[in-house]
């Protein structure tokens, strides 16, 4: 038998059986990926054209990229990646993946024994892909100060136009704005900025 102090200590009696989950707790307590959405970001994954599946002695790297030399064309391209790559967020891997490109644009990184001038540690390509998935998640941040706005003004035509721009695929595209070098330091919601 325990003792009081046993009990007052979290210690169970030696005497009471351990509990047991009941077969509903166990069973919702379990989660299953569907084989058909794993088969989907899989595919996704192996369809993005900056990622090469190792095989053998190749290694797998998510940025398997050889910028073409030029400056524009390359931040096109890498905005281009972004973009394909922004449908893999919808599934649980897509935060950690896009960690996972970073540190391999970082292992492709520069070679300053070449190309002494160059400035950036990442090439022209990852340099747009940041750019395009930061506008993207600037593009974010706006669209959730836009529908707070129309939950808080219901009589305001704001859910409507925000609905539209969602249902057009265009609640994540990146903002155009030519005020980064003018004034890299104005907020996306001030009155006058477009």
């Amino acid at each position: 038998m325990s003792s009081p102090s046993d009990r007052v200590h979290g210690t169970p009696p030696t005497n009471t059986p351990a509990r047991r989950r009941t077969p509903i707790a166990r069973s919702s307590a379990r989660t299953t990926t569907p084989k058909t959405k794993k088969n989907e970001a899989i595919a996704m994954r192996d369809a993005l054209p900056f990622f090469r599946n190792g095989r053998g002695k190749v290694e797998t790297s998510w940025w398997n990229v050889t910028p073409s030399g030029d400056y524009a064309a390359d931040i096109e391209t890498g905005k281009k990646y972004a973009r394909a790559f922004l449908p893999m967020l919808s599934f649980n891997a897509g935060a950690s993946d896009l960690g996972i490109i970073v540190s391999d644009m970082a292992k492709a990184g520069r070679d300053l024994a070449n190309n002494p001038k160059k400035r950036r540690g990442i090439d022209d390509v990852a340099l747009g892909f940041m750019m395009e998935i930061g506008g993207s998640l600037q593009a974010a941040v706006a669209s959730i100060a836009v529908a707070a706005s129309a939950i808080k003004n219901p009589t305001s035509d704001l859910g409507t136009k925000f609905l539209e721009v969602v249902e057009a695929g265009n609640a994540l595209k990146s903002l155009n704005r030519s005020t980064l070098f003018h004034n890299p330091t104005a907020s996306i919601f001030e009155k006058g900025q477009s």
